[in-house]
């Protein structure tokens, strides 16, 4: 069986891709394609989660171990069970996995290694093609900021500071290089998020066209909505108080605030200096130079990426609140709890 593994990256339209590909699932059943339903999530968090160490800490481990009530091992075992009961109830030639951590939390070939062995231990692969899409690291820090602010983290904007290693996350080349080194380079197509890179500047219609899935019936488009700057403001210090982990494990004095709040002191997204975006990018250039000239050597251009800043303002937002903005998400908030309705 081939395997289709798409591993994000992270920010590049993977709930689309992976809201059109359960949307047509029984489509694609019908010309012999799985996107398997696994523990029932769009996304395939599942997959990354059997693949972490045992040893490992993580917030979407802790969540999904709640969800099945078991140890690690034990998920493992189960999510190895439920795919090899998916894949014998048709006639598949081919299995479609999706999931974005795989970038950000399968950080060693030994974590690969542990999600090759759970593919071949539910199926006899003869194939595993791997499909990556990388975005500028200035743009993708920017949106990560903001999915990070709505789940309750804080940190900066810009990771790193002038003598520090920068994270994985945003080096495409360890990336690149560490899934060339367990799957094999020749098994990896790697593509730009970039608009004008895409086929008819859509993601979904890009990785239809070149995994051979054809053309979707339907296009599921993004929800992953970009907090205001605003917004953005009131969570990072929202978190400081009310974190999404509290004493190793999820704080239930939490609650959906970025869904209260969704309405209130709306604007368009916070946006860094150019500057600050400029030199963050500037860190990168080694590395994108040295994945452009190995995976991407039929580029019609010098550089990896666009090295267009245009769409970030020459100083930066306002860092306060005004009392009145403060105001209207407590508004949000003593709405959604009930109290102008109870008085109480």
């Amino acid at each position: 069986m081939k395997v289709i593994l798409h591993i994000g990256t992270e920010k590049t339209g993977t709930t689309s891709i992976q809201r059109t590909l359960a949307y047509e699932r029984d489509i694609l059943a019908a010309g012999g394609i799985l996107y398997p339903k696994l523990f029932g999530s769009e996304n395939h968090m599942e997959i990354a989660v059997a693949a972490m160490s045992n040893a490992r800490a993580d917030e979407l481990k802790m969540v999904e171990l709640s969800r099945q009530d078991c140890d690690h091992p034990e998920y493992r075992r189960r999510l190895k069970d439920q795919l090899h009961s998916e894949i014998a109830e048709g006639d598949y030639h081919t299995l479609i996995i999706s999931n974005e951590h795989c970038h950000s939390r399968l950080l060693s070939d030994e974590a690969l290694i542990r999600l090759v062995d759970l593919l071949s231990g539910a199926v006899p692969v003869s194939d595993i093609e791997v499909v990556v899409y990388l975005r500028r690291q200035d743009r993708l820090a920017v949106s990560l900021n903001s999915t990070r602010i709505k789940l309750g983290g804080n940190g900066p904007l810009f990771p790193g500071g002038n003598s520090e290693r920068m994270p994985d996350y945003f080096c495409f080349d360890r990336l690149l290089d560490r899934y060339a080194r367990v799957f094999g380079q020749g098994k990896l197509t790697t593509r730009l998020f970039e608009r004008d890179r895409l086929h008819d500047g859509n993601v979904v219609i890009d990785f239809y066209q070149v995994t051979g899935l054809g053309c979707p019936k339907f296009i599921m488009e993004e929800l992953n909505t970009s907090l205001s700057a605003t917004q953005g403001l009131f969570l990072e210090r929202f978190n400081q108080t009310f974190p999404m982990v509290w004493q190793d494990k999820i704080n239930p004095d939490r609650g959906p605030i970025h869904w209260v709040i969704r309405n209130a002191c709306s604007g368009p997204p916070f946006r860094p200096c150019r500057t600050d975006a400029q030199q963050f990018y500037g860190r990168f250039s080694g590395s994108n130079a040295y994945v452009r000239d190995t995976y991407l050597g039929h580029l019609d251009r010098p550089t990896l990426f666009d090295e267009d800043f245009g769409e970030y303002p020459f100083s930066g937002e306002a860092s306060e609140l005004t009392p009145d903005q403060l105001f209207e998400f407590v508004t949000a908030i003593w709405r959604h709890k009930g109290h102008g309705a109870q008085g109480n």
